[in-house]
């Protein structure tokens, strides 16, 4: 499940103060919200339970989920910088390059046989 699929099962109050929180907004040129306005927002006086909320199992999964992706886009941002350099010459970007390749390459195959493990669990059942 991605973060917006997740964000889905979350109420709307909570959605808006994480997405606001993690400046998710989909316009990107838009300003970020100051506290107040995020009262006025989501119609409370304090943020004291959004912010006790960010204690709780939900959040955490949710802000695990947002990590992931920031992760992700990262290292798509230094892999096309190594490539680039890679490209030039650069013996460590070349090194560094095909060591990242081998590292996507043995997570994708760690991933396919977990996979693969978790579709035949059924498979072997007696009925």
């Amino acid at each position: 499940m991605d973060l917006y699929e997740k964000l889905k099962t979350v109420s709307p109050k909570k959605k808006t103060y994480f997405i606001n929180r993690h400046d998710l907004q989909f316009m990107v040129d838009a300003p970020k919200k100051t506290d107040e306005e995020l009262c006025k927002i989501l119609d409370v006086k304090t943020l004291s339970t959004y912010v006790k909320w960010e204690r709780s199992p939900q959040y955490l999964e949710l802000l695990n989920l947002y990590l992931q992706t920031k992760f992700a886009n990262d290292l798509d941002r230094i892999y096309t910088a190594t490539q680039e350099k890679a490209l030039e010459g650069d013996e460590k970007s070349i090194k560094l390059l095909l060591d990242i390749q081998k590292q996507i390459r043995l997570f994708n195959k760690e991933n396919n046989v977990k996979k693969t493990d978790n579709s035949n669990a059924y498979a072997e059942l007696e009925l």
